[in-house]
């Protein structure tokens, strides 16, 4: 029997369809040599938290306890580390640039070294760590992070891979490259004495009995920045002016807003 044109057309995707694709589940594509080499080794980190060295770029780790896992030189970009449990792990040398670590405990972690190129760390739990031999933390995203008493002497959050997020429009020392992106962020009892803070966004950020002395936190974003018992002795403010010899905010009680007149015991000899 002869079929007429217009059924064959009506007829061709269903025999196409008709093929072995219907007569069972399809198969799952097959791995490639590089995606089995990084199951083998994201299990073998579960399962042993032994991994220096290896490559984990892209592992999937979403809430893994990692706590005292070697990792020391592993390369770790654009893994998923969000609420991962990295206590006391050695991340000496590691490379996590990309990496998505929101909400992450990374308390008591060895980070001399390594890469923090552009990671999410929002929210993130850093505090007490050493950041001074860190890299790329100026494009690295720390909104709400818990950075208290981390120490960053005569370092900073201060760089040419500044985030592309920047301040507020309205803000007068808006600018467009350079600083890290620390709104919000819980910088209590910090070691910042020395550190370079110039152009970071601070809105909002908690730098409660910090040590800035000698910090230069010229163009940063100071809006609602709380610094209750923090010490500013020869601290460059957000205008270019140095502030006091032996400046401190002594207030307990809720700060008062910032202002451009920096320190709250500004020199009077400064211009």
């Amino acid at each position: 029997m002869r079929v007429r044109p217009h059924v064959r057309r009506l007829l061709l995707p269903l025999l196409l369809l008709s093929g072995p694709g219907l007569s069972g589940c399809r198969s799952e594509p097959e791995q490639t040599p590089q995606q089995k080499a990084l199951q083998k080794a994201s299990q073998r980190l579960l399962e042993t938290r032994e991994c220096a060295g290896c490559e984990l770029s892209g592992a999937m780790l979403e809430g893994a306890n990692l706590e005292g896992a070697r990792l020391a030189g592993a390369t770790l970009e654009g893994a998923k580390l969000a609420r991962a449990r990295l206590g006391k792990a050695d991340l000496s040398g590691a490379n996590l640039s990309g990496a998505d670590a929101r909400g992450a405990d990374f308390r008591g972690a060895r980070v001399d070294d390594a890469w923090f190129s552009d990671m999410q760390l929002q929210g993130a739990l850093l505090e007490g760590l050493d950041l001074r031999a860190v890299k790329g933390l100026p494009s690295a995203n720390f909104e709400g992070a818990n950075l208290r008493g981390i120490n960053l002497e005569e370092a900073g959050f201060y760089g040419v891979s500044g985030p592309y997020r920047r301040t507020e429009p309205s803000h007068a020392f808006s600018v467009s490259a350079g600083g890290a992106w620390l709104v919000r962020a819980d910088l209590s009892g910090a070691n910042l004495r020395y550190a370079v803070l110039s152009r970071c966004n601070l809105e909002g950020a908690i730098l409660r009995d910090a040590d800035l002395r000698s910090a230069d936190l010229t163009k940063a974003n100071l809006k609602d920045v709380q610094l209750q018992g923090a010490r500013l002795s020869k601290a460059t403010w957000e205008d270019g002016r140095t502030c006091a010899v032996d400046s401190a905010e002594t207030s307990e009680t809720q700060p008062k807003p910032v202002t451009t007149a920096g320190c709250f015991q500004l020199a009077a000899s400064n211009p």
